[in-house]
């Protein structure tokens, strides 16, 4: 008796661990500047906590985005003449194209840092709440980034403007509408909150069902007020091997009307859409585990002559998980566009720290 009480205290310690160390997909969300006031999708963890548990996550994005409508590409000054681009040069901009019915000019460097809170209710539902903070600035990366296209990536029009400036600008009718080269530090962003809860647990398999809550809390830039967005989905987790561990998942998300402002945005009404994740994380080793994860979304804004807004988008997130004890883990990860359709950052690093308790 003694021999197998041993053996099944140890095949539950075990157990336990292994349920201590599941993170699920990474947590990548859309840092594109008419994205951050909505709800978007957003990979979440499909196995629950159990009953009383918690998990507390701290994830940081720095995401760099240099896009604007293809017509200014006409336009452009002289490579390498680093040109700012002012309010008044916004509006000449404006004014040379009065017969379009929306242009767009950004140019910033987006910080997310939030906050996530998990809470085990029973062994088969989790609720959970993130509260995130926006900063907005010029940022530091356009010179690595740079560096990084002359290996054959090049992105038309960097050179060409003065790094690290932080310009946001919407042009209709050949008039400016809204400008701002003002950085935004540390700005509260609405919260979301969620419920998760696990249809199907097998040996190898588990779907869960997802629904999350935005209420309209704040404002973008102290102007754009969005609606009670809401989102509902499926998300799956499938050991495939013992080394290889794959999550998938997909959801759909409604944006109701918000502020006059936001539902009356040049780019036309942001409309709802659909939002999917596929992962594959190697554990082979204990601490280490390395992962690709591609992020996929819908377009979220109706077809205007010039813009791509409208078409999806492809996004991966390259990175690893190092875990520092049986209930903390380290996040690193690195994020890179995939189709260019100038509705996406263009490239941004993350890091998470994760603690269960």
């Amino acid at each position: 008796m003694g021999p197998s009480l041993g053996a099944l205290g140890l095949a539950a310690a075990l157990s336990l661990g292994a349920q201590d160390l599941e993170l699920g997909p990474a947590p990548t969300r859309e840092m594109f500047p008419l994205y951050l006031a909505t709800l978007v999708y957003k990979p979440v963890d499909p196995t629950p906590l159990g009953a009383g548990r918690w998990r507390v996550d701290v994830d940081h994005m720095r995401a760099n985005v240099f896009e604007f409508s293809d017509i200014f590409k006409a336009d452009a000054p002289p490579a390498d003449s680093r040109v700012a681009v002012t309010r008044e040069t916004a509006q000449a901009m404006a004014a040379a194209h009065p017969g379009l019915p929306v242009l767009f000019y950004f140019d910033e460097e987006v910080v997310r840092t939030s906050l996530s809170v998990r809470l085990g209710l029973s062994d088969r539902t989790d609720v959970w709440a993130e509260f995130p903070f926006v900063s907005q600035t010029g940022g530091g990366l356009d010179a690595p980034i740079e560096e990084f296209h002359r290996l054959g990536f090049e992105q038309f029009g960097r050179d060409r403007v003065r790094r690290d400036q932080v310009t946001v600008a919407i042009m209709a009718h050949g008039q400016l509408q809204f400008y701002t080269d003002q950085p935004v530090r540390a700005r509260t962003q609405d919260p979301t909150f969620g419920l998760t809860h696990r249809l199907v647990a097998g040996p190898a398999l588990e779907l869960s069902v997802y629904a999350a809550l935005k209420p309209p809390l704040t404002t973008q830039y102290g102007v754009f007020r969005s609606g009670w967005d809401h989102g509902l989905g499926l998300t799956a987790r499938w050991r495939a091997a013992p080394d290889h561990v794959l999550y998938g998942g997909v959801g759909a998300i409604r944006r109701p009307r918000g502020t006059l402002a936001y539902s009356s945005i040049a780019f036309g009404r942001m409309s709802g859409g659909w939002g999917a994740h596929a992962t594959w994380e190697y554990r082979r080793w204990k601490r280490f585990r390395p992962f690709i994860q591609l992020y996929a979304q819908s377009g979220f804004l109706p077809e205007q002559p010039y813009q791509k807004l409208h078409r999806p988008s492809l996004q991966h997130d390259l990175g690893c998980r190092w875990f520092l004890g049986a209930k903390t883990a380290l996040t690193l990860r690195y994020l890179n566009n995939i189709t260019h359709n100038e509705n996406t950052a263009d490239m941004g690093i993350g890091m998470s720290l994760t603690v269960l308790l």
